[in-house]
């Protein structure tokens, strides 16, 4: 199943689960917007080395390139164009022709009618229209025990701990802290809770619209009185946990065995204002989760100071509590109402970060949807949008780059000979996935994993609601159900990137990114090769570098690199970081870039040679390099450059140039002269 733990709120964080709980604090939410990145394709030729192999594009100080103008021209709306985001997209407007498509399946149980409801019921802007802000005053502020600017909120008799848990759990909002299910980092097998900390602008009109909607009628005194006391009380409580979190430090190594704590500790070490013991309990209540269940606080000065923080509210304590609950509340769901609340929202964001530019409201479901329904879409993505014959030959492919790796560990300079033998092992057992779980090309499969699910073609609220119903199940069958390593995914089928996932020991190659320009089945080996190929390479390493040196071949946290090996990589390490040091833009280091070079040749002395690409008068090998380079193009504004650039972020061309220089197959292919860019004089270590 596809691994999504979105927290609370609006969060999108995607990470994969283990056993245990864990507590951690939570910041303040940024908007994100999601600007339409596309690519271009340059076929590339060998006398300008330096600037084209891959071909990148600014408005200054890098030279356009005519064609990916014309081609991918940017517009106001388009900063930034890459061939991963132009696939990514395609891929969106693929599920949503899925999503607008008639309902095959119809039962009530159809995963497939439940996601396109969905989607139809959040796309409905009549009925969005005609409710206003009722559902949320009606379904969500009343049951919690009022509002003070409403004046349906008693004072003596506000459950404080019943509405925290009915905010975070049942609401699913974000208020003082939150958990996730994570990976344990020492221990895949395990799964984690966690907690997060968590700002007055718009708060008076989001409330104006409230009172308005809510049909009880307060006089303009009454009214404005109440919401000026509520914006200062949540303001207050949201300024004190700023002043918290700038004065605390995260807890070092929280996941170390000896720093967890039991449930039944939690309230002597962290002070009962909040009721953390009961909160987790709710919260996971089918997922056997008792007294003796460890926590992991990721920051434990934090929520003791978030504790003493309530305790010191004074004589209007209840109020203030209330005032914050419901703000929010407000937070979390202004943007599911009418237009006035999503407008208001909007100008907001403009007046904060100076940028208009909005998803829309097609776009924007859909990512609540991707949020929450991965697997659904990814199931609907493979089976329209996907060519098994692609998986069949991809799998190929990685098993000759994966062969290619080994070999060229057992030749690598820095480890030593235990190493070396560590590095293998690895690299043999790794779970490779590419394409998609079997079980979402079956029907009942899907429909059990959204049973519990229910969804109305003409309730939008209502069916967020069912939503967080079916958020906090699944959460509990995740914590107490035995990791499916075969079955569950930390992407998504249609995104189009891929990873090596060090606690599970895999890698991930979605379906997503198995098409055409990135990969095709029916492209010449050269051409696979060279563009995914490479990726492959490049993720596999991590496996195997500094980074997967932490963790075995079972995903356990364990250093298996010796003091030898670190030494001699700080070493190698070195030579790429003075090397990138005399270009425009660094350091940047990208181990590994020779390995499908040599799968590609081992592959072609078992197979044979193929056809040289008609007209362009390249060779094979040219011709794989090309395909490399053409994986990394990209479009983008000055703006977004240089903002990358001050950031430590290197550009695709230099990044690719830089890592081919490196490489004596590539100036050999293209008879690049000694200590010219595409020939560097210095070759590192780390390059295999």
């Amino acid at each position: 199943m596809t691994e999504n733990y979105a927290e609370f709120g609006k969060s999108t964080e995607r990470f994969s689960t283990v056993p245990e709980i864990s507590i951690r604090t939570f910041t303040f939410r940024v908007t994100e917007i999601a600007l339409g990145l596309v690519a271009f394709l340059a076929v590339i030729v060998c006398i300008i080395l330096g600037s084209m192999v891959s071909s990148g594009v600014g408005n200054g100080s890098n030279s356009p390139s005519t064609s990916a103008q014309i081609e991918n021209p940017l517009d106001p709306e388009t900063s930034s164009r890459t061939v991963y985001r132009n696939m990514y997209y395609h891929n969106e407007e693929k599920l949503r022709k899925i999503l607008e498509s008639p309902i095959v399946r119809s039962q009530d149980y159809s995963t497939e009618r439940k996601l396109k409801h969905y989607f139809s019921s959040c796309t409905d802007t009549y009925r969005k229209e005609r409710a206003k802000g009722s559902p949320l005053i009606t379904k969500v502020i009343n049951n919690i025990g009022g509002w003070y600017v409403l004046g349906t909120f008693n004072n003596n008799s506000f459950d404080f701990h019943n509405a925290f848990r009915k905010v975070s759990v049942d609401y699913w909002t974000a208020a003082f802290y939150t958990f996730r299910v994570v990976t344990d980092w020492y221990d895949w097998h395990r799964r984690v809770i966690e907690y997060r900390n968590d700002m007055k602008t718009f708060m008076m009109r989001l409330a104006n619209f409230l009172v308005r909607d809510s049909n009880i009628t307060l006089d303009n005194n009454t009214k404005n009185a109440r919401i000026e006391t509520f914006i200062n009380d949540a303001f207050t409580i949201e300024m004190n946990l700023a002043n918290i979190t700038k004065n605390t430090m995260p807890t070092s190594d929280p996941h170390a065995y000896e720093k967890r704590v039991s449930i039944s500790d939690l309230n002597t070490m962290l002070g009962t204002e909040i009721d953390f013991a009961t909160h987790i309990q709710y919260m996971f209540n089918d997922a056997n989760v008792g007294p003796s269940t460890k926590v992991v606080l990721r920051e434990a000065d934090w929520l003791k100071k978030i504790n003493d923080m309530i305790g010191s509210l004074g004589a209007n304590k209840t109020r203030m509590l209330n005032n914050y609950l419901v703000w929010k509340l407000i937070d979390r769901y202004e943007t599911e109402l009418s237009w006035e609340y999503v407008h208001a929202n909007r100008e907001f964001y403009v007046d904060k970060y100076g940028i208009p530019q909005f998803l829309g409201t097609w776009l924007y479901c859909f990512q609540t949807m991707d949020r929450y329904f991965g697997d659904a879409l990814s199931s609907m993505y493979v089976r329209d949008h996907f060519a098994d014959k692609n998986k069949e030959k991809a799998h190929e492919i990685l098993d000759y780059v994966k062969e290619a790796l080994i070999d060229s560990t057992m030749q690598n300079t820095f480890m030593d000979g235990a190493t070396k033998a560590r590095a293998k092992s690895k690299m043999q057992g790794s779970l490779d996935k590419l394409g998609y779980p079997d079980f979402m090309m079956n029907d009942a499969a899907m429909d059990n994993l959204y049973s519990s699910l229910n969804v109305d073609p003409y309730d939008y609220f209502g069916n967020l609601l069912s939503v967080n119903n079916y958020i906090q199940k699944s959460w509990n069958k995740k914590l107490k159900n035995h990791v499916n390593k075969e079955e569950e995914w930390v992407y998504r089928t249609y995104d189009t990137f891929m990873s090596y996932y060090n606690p599970w020991n895999e890698l991930l190659v979605p379906a997503g990114l198995l098409q055409f320009p990135f990969y095709d089945y029916t492209l010449p080996h050269f051409m696979n090769f060279g563009s995914m190929g490479s990726v492959i390479a490049h993720h596999l390493v991590h496996g195997i570098d500094h980074s997967g040196g932490h963790y075995n071949v079972e995903g356990v946290h364990e250093d298996w690199w010796s003091n030898q090996t670190t030494n001699k990589w700080k070493d190698a390490k070195k030579c790429v970081e003075n090397y990138y040091n005399n270009q425009s833009m660094g350091p940047f280091t990208i181990p590994g870039q020779t390995i499908p070079v040599k799968a590609y040749k081992k592959w072609v002395q078992k197979n044979g040679g193929e056809k040289l690409a008609p007209g362009l008068g390249l060779t094979n090998d040219q011709m794989f390099f090309v395909s490399y380079a053409q994986a990394s193009c990209y479009n983008r504004n000055d703006n977004v450059g240089y903002y990358n650039a001050v950031r430590g972020l290197v550009s695709e061309d230099i990044r690719t140039n830089s890592a081919l220089a490196q490489i004596k197959e590539f100036s050999t292919a293209f008879n690049c002269p000694a200590k010219t860019p595409m020939n560097a004089e210095v070759k590192c270590a780390m390059y295999g």
